[in-house]
């Protein structure tokens, strides 16, 4: 809905008041905290900088990402895609958990009758209820830890890198600030601490290939797709395609 309004022209104060209270508490806290922030003229980078754990780490440096390139409006498109995926799977791992889950819960009812039919009621009831809140929690566990790591798989974490990059090269950014940005996108702890033990002249010296040569979750058609793009200068359809590669399923 925000990317929606940002793409008819309308202001972020605008876009924020316009599509009014969300249903999730974490969601509305958020927006909340932007619309408030908005209404008094600062920026979405300073505001999800200095909003916490209102944000997770990749949408944070996303917007900051699209706000500081001018591609705002692609940001917002790319963290709606990633949701709108994210909760396609958890959609189809209910499905699939559906029958595992049924049989399981009756298996808790029917394994412990002999308990009822020699009239240990109390211990049957037990049981039963014991059984029934292991299940629904683990399931319910799995779900979160599903949740939880969803898009920490190396082949999205290359994807958020490689596409934040081709954005703040072709944005004009200087060199070390658009790898920055790229690993903040990322979000991954091992390949942010990468980046962030170089300093500027040692991202800048040599091309991107040879910087992440040596650099975690790297993988060699990515490194070869650099070496494209360093030689051409075209990385919408280096690095940018082999984003969309990774995000189809490509590993």
């Amino acid at each position: 809905m925000w990317r929606a309004a940002v793409h008819a022209g309308l202001t972020n104060e605008h876009a924020l008041r316009t599509m009014g209270p969300r249903g999730a508490p974490h969601v509305e806290e958020m927006r909340d905290w932007l619309l408030d922030g908005a209404r008094r003229g600062q920026r979405v980078t300073y505001l999800v900088r200095t909003g916490g754990k209102r944000f997770e780490p990749m949408e944070r440096a996303l917007l900051v990402l699209g706000e500081e390139t001018g591609t705002f409006e692609e940001a917002l498109h790319l963290l709606g895609q990633f949701y709108q995926s994210k909760h396609r799977l958890i959609l189809w791992i209910k499905k699939q958990m559906a029958y595992p889950m049924f049989t399981a819960i009756c298996a808790v009812f029917i394994a412990p009758f002999p308990l009822l039919y020699f009239g240990h009621v109390g211990a049957y009831v037990g049981f039963v209820t014991t059984g029934t809140i292991a299940w629904i929690t683990s399931g319910g566990s799995f779900l979160m830890m599903v949740a939880e790591n969803y898009g920490k798989k190396p082949p999205l974490v290359r994807a958020r890198f490689a596409r934040a990059l081709a954005t703040g090269v072709e944005a004009g950014l200087p060199l070390p600030r658009a790898i920055r940005l790229a690993a903040e996108a990322a979000a991954d702890p091992e390949l942010t601490a990468f980046v962030n033990a170089m300093d500027e002249h040692q991202l800048a010296a040599g091309g991107l290939h040879e910087v992440f040569s040596t650099a975690p979750h790297m993988t060699a058609d990515l490194i070869g797709a650099m070496a494209v793009a360093d030689r051409t200068g075209d990385f919408s359809t280096t690095l940018r395609k082999i984003a969309d590669l990774y995000e189809d399923g490509f590993r």
